[in-house]
């Protein structure tokens, strides 16, 4: 896929603020979130590919820096 492609498509989503989630609060899979942003219906299936990869780290690193984000608050919190 051609880079500036995806890292427009990526800059773009990063844009919108935290990925949508369900009403459970979980991040969308990422069938899901290329329909959000309506990339299945712009995007070829490589590049759908490519975009779940990067949707499938986006939303790893949302929950890894939500969790410390917890993590921290809990110390905060027992510390007072």
């Amino acid at each position: 896929m051609n880079r500036y492609k995806m890292r427009d498509i990526i800059e773009y989503i990063r844009r919108q603020g935290k990925l949508p989630t369900d009403p459970y609060g979980q991040i969308l899979p990422v069938e899901d979130l290329l329909a959000w942003f309506g990339l299945d219906k712009c995007l070829s299936c490589y590049e759908q590919s490519c975009v779940k990869k990067e949707l499938a780290a986006l939303a790893e690193a949302e929950l890894a820096v939500e969790k410390m984000r917890m993590d921290e608050q809990l110390r905060s919190d027992s510390s007072a």
